[in-house]
This record gives C-alpha cells, structure tokens and sequence, in this order.
C-alpha cells in the first residue's frame, strides 16, 4: 500500500512538473515582429565648442595632451562626443502603406562613426519596445539588444536586426523573448 501511494505521488509530481514546465515554455516563448523604417526627423547636437574648451580648461593640465586620442577632428563628422538624435516612421509592410508607430534613436558617438544607440519603438497598439548597443555607422546593418518593453511587450528581451530595404526605408526585423 505504502510503495502504491509512494508511486501516486511520484506520478502526481512528474505531471505537475510537466504542466508547469510547459506553461512557462508558452509564456517565454520566442515572438517574431517585422517593421519597416522610414527617417523623418533628425537633430544634431555638435560638440566641438566642447572639444576645444576641453584642452585647455581641464583639470589633467598639459598630462592630457599626451593621453588625447589620435583623431582627425576635421572633415564631415560625427565626432566625438557628438550626438544625434534620430525621428523614424514605422511601417508594417515594405509597401510602406500602414503605419504601425513611431521611433526614436538617440546616439552618442564615439571615433571612426562609431556610436552607442538607444532606441524607442513605440508601436500603434500602445506598446513600446526598448533596444540599445553599439552601430558602425560605416556599415549597412546593425543588431543591437531589445531590453524590455511596455504592456504587450513588458518583460521581453532579445535582439533587432536593422538592413537595408526598398524606398529608402530599414527593415527591423525583432526575435523577442518573453
């Protein structure tokens, strides 16, 4: 009688252990979503007052002289320390027809067109999705790290793949877990 209860029990568990096992593998499972991009917007805020400033006001003295980095500091920017702020349209098909919200980058930049990003895409629905990493604005593509999000989207992290498509727009292609 005892081993029959001991084997019940055991059964009871392995089944409760499935049943939560395959509840939480629906909630975390992955989600895909494809936007498409369009620039409308763009503010630049252009540091070079600050660079100047900066050697020959700074608490390093002539030490930071020496420890400055090798950079050209002319021709086109970005530079260092500059930032941009970037204002996209998003679209739910590469027709471009559908709007499906909004999103803004905000990039802070370092040498070479080499900048840390973070992006809000806040979609049609009321939900938002927050992604952030470094882009090589020398390339044509870039994936940085979704983080989090709001209502739909609270929670999930993963990644945005951002390529070229058609009509001067990006395809943002989101892999989402949570």
């Amino acid at each position: 009688m005892r081993s029959v209860k001991f084997i019940a029990a055991g059964a009871a568990l392995v089944f409760a252990s499935v049943s939560v096992s395959g509840a939480g593998a629906s909630a975390g499972a992955n989600r895909a979503l494809t936007v498409y991009s369009v620039a409308t917007g763009l503010q630049y805020i252009n540091t070079a007052d600050d660079r100047a400033r900066g050697k020959i006001n700074n608490p390093l003295g002539s030490v930071a002289d020496k420890l400055a980095p090798k950079s050209a500091g002319s021709g086109n920017g970005p530079f260092a320390g500059d930032v941009a702020i970037y204002a996209l349209s998003l679209y739910s098909s590469a027709t471009l027809k559908q709007r499906a919200g909004s999103a803004v980058y905000t990039c802070y930049f370092n040498y070479d067109r080499h900048a840390f990003c973070q992006a809000y895409y806040t979609l049609t629905a009321g939900s938002t999705l927050v992604a952030s990493g470094p882009i090589d604005f020398n390339a044509t593509g870039f994936t940085i790290v979704v983080t989090g999000g709001t209502k739909k989207y609270l929670g999930v992290r993963g990644e945005a793949s951002v390529g070229a498509a058609a009509r001067h727009s990006q395809r943002i292609d989101f892999e989402l877990l949570g």
